[in-house]
């Protein structure tokens, strides 16, 4: 379910802020808890992890997303 958005996110840069910093949203998947990680990086390129639900804001809005293509959760 995951591939298609985690390779639209290699091809696109989908910024995500979480708490205060903003961060380029690199995966996104589910784990064996039911709950949703993602991988961010940072400017430097260092990695983190956090959960979706710690997303408080996307750019650019998902409003011109191709539902074709990517699909409706």
């Amino acid at each position: 379910m995951f591939d298609k958005v985690n390779e639209f996110l290699q091809d696109n840069d989908i910024m995500v802020r979480c708490f205060t910093e903003w961060f380029r949203l690199e995966s996104v998947h589910i784990d064996d808890n039911g709950t949703m990680p993602i991988i961010v990086s940072d400017d430097d390129g260092g990695e983190r992890e956090f959960d979706m639900a710690d997303i408080d804001e996307f750019d650019p809005a998902f409003e011109k997303m191709d539902i074709k293509n990517m699909g409706v959760a």
